[in-house]
Order: C-alpha cells, then structure tokens, then sequence
C-alpha cells in the first residue's frame, strides 16, 4: 500500500509546475509515468486515485478563489481559510489531508488570529506582545521556527518605515511587540542596547585614535605602538577582532560616494 507522506504533494507539484512550459495534459502524463515507474500493484492504484483527487482539488481550488469576494477583510480571509479546509475535507482521506495540509492550515490560522490582535484596539502594545507570544507557543515546535522569516521580514519593513516618518524607540519597540511578541522584542531590545554601548566605546576610541595619528610629535611606529597599547587597554582579544571589522566599516562607509 501507498505510504502517505508530504513527499507526495511535492513530487505532485514539482511535475505540474511545468504547467506553462508544456500543456497541463502532458505534464499528467509525464507524472503518471513516472508513479508508475516507482510504484507496482496496489500502491501504484492509490498514487494514481490520489493524483486525480489532487487535480480535482486544484481545479475545484480555482472556482472557489473565483467565487469569494476578493476582500481582504479579516473575516473574507476567515472565511476563504474555511472554505479551503472544508474542500479538502471533502476530496482527499482524513489521513491525506492531515499529512498533506495539517501545518499550512495551522501556519494559516496562526497568521489570521495574528492579525485580529494585531488589530484589536482594546489591546496595548504589551497585551499584543503577550497574546502573540501565547499564538507561537501554541503552534507545533517545527512550525514555531519556520513563522520567524515572515515575521522579522515585516518588522524590518515597518521598522524602516516608522524610522523613516521619524519614529522614536519607544514607537520602535512597541511595533516590535505587536508584529513579534514581547520575548523577541525584548531580545531585540537588549541587542540595541548592546550595540548602543559598543558604538559608543567604539567612537571613543576612534577618537583618541584620531588624537594620536594626528600627534606631530609621534613618529608612524610610535602613533602604531600607541593605538596598539590603546586598544589592549579598552579591548579584550575578541573584541579587537569586532573593532577592526568596525574600523573598516566606518572607513568604508566614509568613502562611499
């Protein structure tokens, strides 16, 4: 018998993808040979009856995007989300529709109960921090990692934006509650302040470098001795390493048209 894995979405998908290249008739073909290539008796069956419930979803996929309201609403994506998961129910196997569909209906209702706190005005900053942080505790382990990409992907964004029109820090972290949770906006806000006072040793540094290259009474080896013994004094090994990564970042950054 067929043993049902996501690998058989996959192989489904990776065939029909040439849809555009080639009519879609001969990419059924192409990946009806190859099942029957791989697979003999009862399992070569099953693929086969499950390839045509596949493209009678897909087709049934279509007419369904067709007939919603194109909204895009809350409730119209809810509601889109509902009818997707109960034509699936419909078509394939409660076996095959957990092993093919569980985690992206999870992902899906996890992204739309995301966005009602998002937003929910009776919520602050730290109320949205706190129910986001509950949503991906709440999301199986292998899915609590995979959200993070799209996630940081929109802070960066909307950080930038809000930077942009002027926005302080106070407004920065409280965005960073409301699109990721108060745990890693609180991670983020310790690395900002890292990063704050390593700026600051740093353009210290710089200028009492900046004091001694330009010393006239110093020859270059004793202005190079100089710097050594200042960046021993204000920096352990590891740190020398970062600073002249950030001495040359900062001279590149100066020469910069």
């Amino acid at each position: 018998n067929l043993r049902i894995t996501r690998d058989i979405v996959q192989i489904f998908d990776y065939f029909l993808s040439a849809v555009g290249e080639e009519p879609l008739t001969r990419s059924i073909e192409r990946l009806q040979a190859y099942i029957r290539s791989q697979l003999s008796g009862a399992a070569q069956a099953q693929a086969l009856a499950l390839l045509e419930q596949y493209l009678d979803y897909k087709r049934q996929l279509v007419q369904l995007e067709r007939d919603l309201p194109q909204l895009s609403s809350l409730d119209a994506l809810k509601q889109r989300e509902i009818a997707v998961q109960a034509l699936r129910a419909r078509i394939f196997s409660d076996e095959a529709h957990q092993v093919f569909f569980a985690n992206d209906e999870r992902y899906n209702l996890f992204t739309l109960e995301r966005l009602a706190v998002q937003r929910d005005d009776r919520l602050d900053a730290n109320a949205k921090g706190a129910a986001l942080d509950r949503l991906r505790e709440n999301l199986p382990e292998e899915l609590q990692d995979s959200v993070l990409p799209q996630l940081h992907s929109e802070l960066r964004s909307q950080t930038a934006a809000l930077q942009a029109s002027g926005g302080n820090a106070e407004q920065i972290q409280a965005l960073r509650q409301q699109l990721v949770g108060n745990q890693a906006a609180g991670r983020l806000q310790v690395l900002d302040q890292q990063r704050q006072k390593w700026k600051q040793r740093f353009d210290h540094f710089q200028q009492e470098k900046s004091s001694i290259d330009n010393n006239p009474g110093l020859s270059s080896s004793d202005k190079q001795a100089a710097i050594q013994r200042l960046a021993e004094e204000q920096f352990d090994e590891h740190e020398r390493l970062r600073l002249d990564a950030s001495a040359q970042l900062a001279s590149a950054r100066k020469t910069k048209p």
